[in-house]
């Protein structure tokens, strides 16, 4: 799909310039053939894969929800590392009288109102996380600390309050931040699985990106032969969040990533 996407304006001229060819009066039955050979010369320009967040980002804004995945899907075992809990663990725990918790999603909306007494602005921020979607109440005091960190497509973590009366469950927001800051340091090192053969090194370092002395070590492993594997940590520190898995997870010749 990105190399779809990136050759748009390619394909687009190059449907033009074979409808012109086949209206034209040089081309003729007996001229197929050759015009089959042609066209089996153009080639798409090369593109490189959409990271898995670029992907959704793409399919939310082509048909309004998420198709294959969700953006938090990479973030999910470093989230549950600082006790951040998804909605569908939420809700029974809130049921049985459990009120505070810590949980993360992705801003959909935000509906910002004055109240009739005091003025002051409040929101109702739907939010979505793998387990399904949900809206936070974030009364004035909240709403003005986390107000910019809140807009849609924003990915964060929450601090809410549950409250569940007559089979409904009501979250109302305390405190947020972004999502790579809760799980800044939640993972210690990435062990990142190649298939030797295929395995791009350059696609690597540019996924990596530059180093960070706060960040995280990088563990790359191939299988070599009789069965055995050799490890390599690459020098360095780099940003371990969930944009630098994921794009990981798409670079040629790397067929898994695990957190340590």
């Amino acid at each position: 799909r990105a190399q779809v996407f990136g050759a748009a304006d390619f394909l687009v001229a190059y449907g033009q310039s074979v409808a012109t060819q086949r209206n034209s009066d040089q081309q003729d039955f007996f001229a197929a053939g050759d015009f089959q050979v042609e066209a089996q010369k153009k080639k798409m320009p090369k593109s490189d894969p959409w990271t898995p967040v670029q992907r959704l980002d793409e399919e939310l804004a082509a048909v309004g929800f998420y198709l294959s995945g969700h953006p938090l899907d990479d973030m999910v075992e470093a989230l549950r590392r600082r006790r951040t809990d998804l909605l569908a663990e939420v809700i029974p725990k809130a049921e049985a009288g459990a009120e505070a918790f810590r949980m993360a999603g992705v801003v959909r909306r935000k509906q910002e109102r004055a109240s009739q007494s005091s003025g002051e602005k409040f929101a109702f921020v739907t939010l979505s996380d793998p387990t399904g979607e949900y809206e936070v109440l974030f009364p004035p005091e909240s709403l003005r600390k986390c107000r910019d960190m809140l807009e849609p497509g924003m990915a964060v973590s929450l601090k809410v309050r549950a409250k569940a009366r007559d089979g409904e469950v009501r979250f109302f927001g305390d405190d947020c931040e972004p999502v790579d800051k809760a799980i800044e340091n939640a993972v210690a090192a990435l062990r990142v699985h190649l298939v030797p053969r295929s395995t791009e090194i350059e696609a690597i370092k540019k996924r990596l990106g530059v180093a960070n002395p706060r960040g995280g070590e990088i563990i790359l492993v191939a299988a070599i032969e009789g069965g055995r594997e050799v490890e390599m940590k690459l020098p360095g520190r780099f940003t371990l969040d969930g944009a630098v898995r994921g794009a990981l997870k798409t670079s040629p010749g790397v067929s898994f990533v695990e957190d340590l």
